[in-house]
């Protein structure tokens, strides 16, 4: 039955190692500059877009409602910060369906695979000069080394961290499953 399918990924065990990822992601948008909210400035931006419809707001990448939030440029990059943040000209409006296939890609590659037309594209693009010029966790390390340094070593402690805790959540099921069993 297709309307209990998304309880096949809900009933399966839950994994620490499997959210690594979000250690990183975390760890990157601590880094990540953000703007101040200003409800006049996106809605300016959204409009010049073509996605505000009355109260609602399209997706950039479909026109469906939106519902999310996306980055056009992912924060993390081969478990980095990538240098864009929360900013104007890197966040817009995404139906869940094209944030959750996009996921971490650059909006060009993933734009390159879907019909959005020119248009669009060049509008993106020209939104995308509103973001200030990323500044990349590589280029951050050659202004701070030791900072750079520690905050790299703190969040590689956490995944090990993460790690430890599954070995001992696994044992923790097994004498579970020992003990119902017996």
């Amino acid at each position: 039955m297709k309307a209990l399918a998304g309880f096949r990924n809900a009933m399966k065990p839950y994994r620490l190692l499997s959210r690594t990822s979000t250690v990183s992601n975390a760890f990157a948008q601590a880094l990540a500059p953000s703007d101040v909210f200003d409800e006049a400035r996106l809605i300016a931006a959204f409009s010049a877009l073509g996605l505000v419809n009355g109260s609602i707001l399209n997706c950039a990448y479909c026109d469906k409602v939106a519902t999310s939030v996306d980055h056009l440029n992912p924060l993390v990059v081969d478990k980095k910060f990538s240098g864009w943040g929360h900013v104007f000209g890197n966040l817009v409006p995404a139906c869940g369906d094209c944030n959750q296939s996009k996921g971490g890609k650059p909006w060009r590659e993933f734009v390159h695979k879907s019909e959005l037309g020119v248009e669009r594209i060049q509008k993106l693009e020209d939104y995308e000069k509103q973001a200030p010029r990323p500044v990349s966790q590589a280029e951050l390390e050659s202004l701070y080394p030791h900072l750079l340094d520690a905050y790299e070593r703190l969040r590689n402690l956490s995944e090990e961290l993460f790690r430890a805790a599954q070995s001992v959540a696994n044992e923790i099921q097994k004498l579970e499953g020992q003990r119902k069993a017996g």
